[in-house]
Order: C-alpha cells, then structure tokens, then sequence
C-alpha cells in the first residue's frame, strides 16, 4: 500500500514536532467544541432531542444569579437596571470582546456584547430572543410551532409577511427559530460595515426593531393561517420517514400521557384543522398574551458599537416591549424532597414505576441496531444537580472509551460500532439519563450479553464511586482550559445560547461566560452516591431498536409518527441479576488517569527566536509564507511560527501522494474501509488525547492520504507518534492475516455497506449537495 511506503518519512515529521513550534489554525479553522445553527431556508422547525446537539443551548448551559440591580452610571434613561458590567465578566484569554448585563424598565433582561471594529471594517453581529414556552404548553397539538410560524409573518408596524426576511437578506444576513419542548428560540444573523465609531449601525438597528415587533404587535393574519398549516403538516409528514422523529415520538409515548412531554408538539393538518378558525387564532392570541411576556424572555445582542449605544438602541426598541412581571417554570420547587424540582411544575410525574423496568422493541425504517437504556433521573436544573453536577462525572466515566472501559470491551467482541453515555432529556422537572449503543449485526444477536456487561460496567464504577475524585479533577481541569483558550465562535450561535442561558440561576454573572463548565465543582460523594442511585435496572426502560425484528400482528403502532413496537416486562429474576452481577469481565477495569492533560501553555515563540514581547503582532504577518525546514526527494516540511494568535496550539497536516487512492472504485472503497479499520483500532489508544483536546483525522482524498493533527503544543508530539506507530503495526497485522483485524475488517465493511443502503433514505437536500460535491470533483465515484 502507498501509505504503507510513505508512512515511514512520516515519523521524521513526529520526531521534529517535538521541537517545533505552533502553527496558528487558519482562521478558518473552526474551534473545537463550536457548533452551527444551520437556517432551515424559510421555514421554522421543532428539533427532535436527536438534533438538539446542533442547538446552542448544548454550547454553554450557563446560569445566571440575579443581583440587587444598580442604576448604571452611563447610562442616560435612569429606569435601566445595571446587573453587572465588563470589567467583572470573566473572559477567555483571547475575548476582546465588552459585556454588559442590564434589565430594561420593561423588566426584560439583556446581554449586551460589544465586538468592536475599525470604521470600514465588515463583520456579523446578531441577536436572539429566547421564550420560556413550548409545545408542553400546547391546549392544541402543534399550537407553539403553529405560533413561531405566523410570528414572521408581519407585525403591526411591518404588516408585509416578508418584511423581516427581506431586510435581513438585503444586510447579508438570515432568521429563523426553533420550537422545543419548553422553550422557543427566535435569532438573526446580518453582515454589516462599521459605519460610525461607536455607534449602532443602522442594518441593526433596523433588525432589532423589526424583531421587537413580534413581541409588540404581532398580526397573526388570518389569511395565513392555511398556508401555514401546510407547511407544518409537511414538516410532519417528511418526519414520519425520520427513524429520529419516529423514536423521539415513541419515547414521549411511553411516559404518563397526563404529563404534557407525552404531547404531540410538531402538529399537522388534523390536530390545527380540529378547532374552528376563530377558535385556533382565539389560542393563538392567548398563547402570545400569557407567555410572551417580558419576565418570561431573555434577549442578546452582539454589535459592533459601544455598549452604551447598543444599550441606547436596545431600550429604543425592545424597551417599547409591554412590561410583566411573573414567575418562569424552572424556579417552581417541592420542598421536603431530596431534589426540589424533580416533579415540581406539572403536578405529575412523567415516568412513575410502572413505567420503569421494561423493554421495549422497535422496528425501524432504515437498516438500525441499537440498544438505548434511559434512567429517570432529576432535572439538571435541581439545586443539588448544579452543586457538583454528578451527570457529567458519571457520563464522562460510563461512555469512556480507553482500554479498559465497557465500549472498548463490546469493540473487541465485534459487537458495538458507538457507544455514548449523558442527559438525553432535560425538561423543568424530570430528566432522562441515557446509555446509547449502535450495535454490529453480531452485537444485536449477543444483546442480552451486551446488557449483562453494561449493569457490570454501571456495577464496578458504583463499586468503586468513592474514588472519582481524580476523574472530578481531571474534568475541572479539561474545562479550565478549555474555557481560558476559547476561541470565539459564530455571534448567532452565541445570542442563541446566550439568551436561553440567562435563565439559569446557579452561578453569579461575572462567571457567566464560564456556562456550567466544571471547574469551580468539587466532588461530592453524597450527591454522586444519590445521581448514581437512580441508574438501576428497576429504574430503566430499555428501547431496542432493530431492523432484524419481524412484528406481528399483536404489535402496536405510534398514532402520530407510526412506530411499530412491542413491550416485554422485565422480570424479577432479570432485574436483580443486573443489579447483583455475580462477577466481572475480567477485562472491564476503571480507566488510568488521562496523560494527555497539558499542563505548560507557555508560547514557543516566546521560548525560541521571539523577542520575548507579549504584545500581538501586526496581522500582516499572517501573510509571511511558511519555512521549508526539510527538503528530501521523498519528504518535504514546512514550518509558520505563529506570533499573532499566540495560543499554545500546534496544527499539523501531513498529505501523502499516491495515484492509487483514487484509481478505481474499488480502490476508493478499500480505503474507506481501511480508514474505518483505522479509526477503529486508533480509537482505545487516543480517546484520552481527544478529550484533552488533542485530535487528529486520516482522510483518504484524490490526491492520495491526510493526516491532521491539532491540539496543545505539550501533547502533540505524544499524539503524533502514538498515530504513526499504531499505522504501521496496523499495516503489518493486515499483511500477517490477524484474526482480531480480520473481524475489523467485516464490521468495517458491513457499515460501510449499512450506510451505502440507508443513503436512499437520507432527505432529499442532503442527496442533492452530494450529487453536487461529486460533480465537482475531478477525478470522482458515485459510491
């Protein structure tokens, strides 16, 4: 094989990364760690919990403490509350960016960003609002998404449906929403020039007023009202092909139906068409008038101009806002309980013990096999949960993936492709904590064998629970540094995180910025003990969803998305030999302390060739082209000292030339299954440097093989010669013929082939961009 050839000059480049110094990401190098809100074109869409890591509430989970309010000294209105000002907002290293917290008269609370520019200079700037209500406040099916949809369709101050549409388009820029189970998030995006210093420009100004019409004078036009209904009926219906939507429907399906996550939340024609027109738009107002109410709303503004304008011209606008004051559902409490909010707001719990302790089976519309195991737990918003979050600990410990751990055991056996571990339902009163495994076709036949190992797995980390302590540490570590070298992400996904994260209430506003990173926690063994209780066999509810299965007759359909499923009862005998294995794996065992930990940020231009100034650079430096360090018939390197960025990162890319990687079909599918084979085998050896933010990718391209690598400067080194040595070991147990490798290969090539068969079902926008990337390529295959 050619890389096989070339991968031996290769470990020349890992021998000179030890000594060399970090290259600066290109700047467009996304940050790890940042997602994107993707604009869905013109229409509104409720995300399934599946899509939820997309949305940027999943980016900070921050919380707020609301002080006694202050009048602000700048600021010229006198009735706005100052909550806390720049100077007192913890940033990372490389924020430049000024933060104000302010209350407007209104009682609307604000985050106000200043990203400032030079006069000339074109960048984004953006806003969101965020609304405590969603489709669990539905008296109609489907009423809050109904509702986010006629919002943009004109106000009584823009009355032409496309008004607001238009002005963002025309300003570079886009909107859009997403209605969820308890919450709404309406945001924009606009790309504008710094026309005046300090001054909010006029594309933002213009932006902002039109969005405070939504919550002014929204028209919710009769005449729109049919149209509308088809969209969304059209949204369900391309969701009933969705094995996502389907199980998320079915999962809701199985709690109390008199707690409301039972609803039905997208809507169709059926559920919106029920009610008379003077009745549905007679709801409509009534939902605008009790939950759109300013105490009931967080607004973040990211502009280019001073805090103190852009607070001018938020009161401008967003202070015209009628004023409210209330109570919002995630403060609501039970005293008396061990966790006060769990089953606090509906006056019902969602998942009693009758619905615990059961399997259920699904068939799916896609070729899928996969184990999900829930365990009700509290909500996340729980005083105590906040205290040291034991969630992340035990999902940090239960989806390890090192050797040792439970998904390198199933990996071994051949029997799991993924395996992951976390809160995958957090609502205001209940929360569902959750062990998700896609399994190979072999791993589905040896399910109950699965199942054995994971209550062994849960069994020996409870066993050993008293001694988490150094796993605590290491995660307060992790998050430290990884919040001091955040890098600043796209400003709409921040407003749209940002304005649902002012609703949290467990950290002050000065850490604000921190969200509910790890590192002030300490271990609390009591609570980890108490989190831990509630992942017993008794208390879970297994979802097996499995395109083997063959149903019958006796089996029941999901009204709304039309899952087909059947429930078995766990028995006694099954559940107390979960909760009292008799013995362990002997390959199961806690995972070693993470060795990828950087601890030495100093900067190599600094330390070697730098003046030792720590002032930035000119940017025009950026430009200086790269060193040849090392120029060889078969090898050639090059090295940029990066004095302008100044973070202690490396970026590495080593391509490998070969006419053979894309010489044919065949060869194209070998490498795909060769890089599968890779990262499979890789994956136990370097999951520790990943979480330590050290990370790499093989790619197989026209030209012939990449491998990239990026993270801190300590580790690199470490990464880069672990992947190297673990290439070539690989490629000599692929020539001696290793029966381990053999069944990588087949589990390989099967989900190769599982994803070549589901392909038919992807939606049709993601079938057209890859009839359209395959089309520009020059030398291509349809696989």
């Amino acid at each position: 094989m050619a890389i096989y050839r070339a991968i031996s000059s290769v470990l020349l480049v890992g021998k000179l990364l030890a000594r060399a110094h970090c290259w600066a990401p290109p700047a467009w190098f996304r940050p790890l760690g940042t997602t994107t809100l993707a604009s869905h074109g013109g229409g509104r869409v409720a995300l399934p919990p599946s899509s939820y890591s997309t949305c940027p509430a999943t980016l900070l989970r921050s919380s707020l403490s609301i002080d006694t309010p202050e009048t602000t000294t700048s600021d010229k209105k006198a009735f706005t509350a100052l909550i806390a000002d720049d100077p007192s907002f913890l940033k990372p290293d490389r924020d430049p960016r000024q933060y104000r917290m302010i209350r407007l008269a209104n009682n609307l609370q604000v985050l106000l960003v200043s990203d400032q520019l030079a006069v000339g200079g074109v960048g984004v700037e953006a806003a969101a609002v965020h609304v405590q209500a969603g489709h669990f406040d539905d008296t109609v099916a489907g009423l809050a998404h109904f509702h986010e949809h006629l919002l943009f369709l004109g106000t009584e101050k823009y009355p032409d449906e496309d008004e607001y549409e238009t002005y963002l388009s025309s300003n570079g820029g886009f909107s859009n929403a997403y209605t969820d189970m308890e919450d709404t998030n309406y945001y924009f995006s606009i790309t504008t020039e710094n026309e005046t210093p300090n001054q909010t420009t006029k594309a933002l100004t213009g932006a902002l007023d039109r969005l405070a019409q939504f919550f002014i004078s929204p028209r919710f036009d009769p005449d729109a009202v049919d149209r509308e209904i088809k969209a969304i009926d059209s949204e369900y219906r391309n969701g009933r092909t969705s094995d996502n939507w389907r199980n998320f429907q079915f999962l809701k399906s199985l709690c109390d139906q008199r707690h409301p996550f039972g609803k039905f939340g997208c809507g169709n024609n059926e559920t919106l068409l029920a009610p008379p027109r003077e009745e549905l738009l007679a709801e409509l107002h009534r939902f605008w008038e009790t939950y759109y109410r300013t105490y009931n709303m967080r607004l973040t503004v990211v502009g280019h101009a001073s805090l103190d304008a852009l607070q001018k011209t938020v009161e401008e606008t967003f202070g015209q806002v009628p004023a409210s004051e209330g109570e919002h559902r995630r403060i609501k409490s039970i005293e008396g309980q061990p966790f006060v909010r769990e089953g606090a707001v509906y006056n019902v719990r969602a998942f009693t013990p009758e619905k615990l302790g059961v399997w259920h089976q699904v068939v799916p519309l896609t070729e899928t096999r996969s184990l999900k195991v829930h365990f009700s737990v509290p909500p996340l918003d729980d005083p105590l949960i906040q205290k040291s979050r034991p969630h992340r600990l035990l999902s940090h410990l239960l989806g390890h993936e090192s050797p040792g751990s439970l998904h390198a055991l199933l990996n071994e056996e051949g029997y799991v492709r993924s395996l992951s571990s976390g809160v995958s339902i957090d609502t205001s009163d209940f929360g569902l904590f959750a062990v998700s495994m896609t399994l190979t076709p072999k791993g589905m036949k040896h399910k109950d064998e699965v199942l054995d190992l994971l209550f062994q797995w849960i069994a020996l980390v409870r066993k050993n629970q008293g001694n988490l302590k150094g796993y605590q540490d290491e995660l307060k570590a992790m998050s430290a540094m990884n919040f001091r070298f955040r890098e600043i992400g796209d400003p709409v996904d921040f407003c749209s995180s940002a304005a649902e994260l002012q609703f949290d209430t467990s950290i002050t506003p000065e850490r604000f910025l921190h969200g509910n990173d790890l590192d002030t926690t300490d271990f609390d063994p009591a609570l980890t003990s108490a989190f831990f209780d509630r992942l017993r066999p008794e208390n879970a509810l297994i979802v097996e969803t499995n395109s083997d299965l063959t149903p019958d007759e006796t089996w029941e359909t999901e009204p709304w998305y039309g899952a087909i499923s059947k429930t078995t009862v766990l028995t006694p005998e099954q559940l107390n030999a979960w909760e009292f294995p008799e013995d362990f794996d002997s390959r199961l065992h806690m995972p070693a302390l993470n060795a990828y930990i950087p601890t030495d940020f100093s900067l190599r231009c600094d330390d070697d060739g730098g003046d030792g100034k720590t002032e930035l650079v000119k940017e025009e430096e950026v430009e200086i082209p790269p060193e040849i360090l090392v120029d060889e018939p078969n090898l050639r390197m090059w090295h940029k000292m990066d004095r302008f960025w100044r973070i202690p990162k490396t970026y590495v890319r080593v391509s490998i030339l070969s006419n053979h990687a894309y010489s044919s079909p065949r060869a194209i599918t070998y490498n795909r299954i060769f890089q599968r084979v890779l990262n499979d085998d890789l994956n136990s050896f370097v999951y520790d440097a990943a979480m330590a933010g050290c990370n790499y990718r093989v790619t197989c391209i026209p030209s012939g093989y990449r491998i990239s690598v990026r993270g801190f400067s300590e580790k690199l080194p470490f990464l880069f010669e672990t992947l190297t040595s673990r290439i070539l070991s690989l490629l000599e147990e692929m020539k001696s013929g290793d029966p381990e490798l053999r069944q990588k290969f087949h589990k390989a090539r099967d989900s190769l082939l599982q994803e070549t068969k589901n392909f038919r079902l992807d939606p049709p926008n993601e079938v057209v961009n890859y009839n359209s990337r395959l089309i520009m390529e020059e030398k291509a295959y349809y696989l």
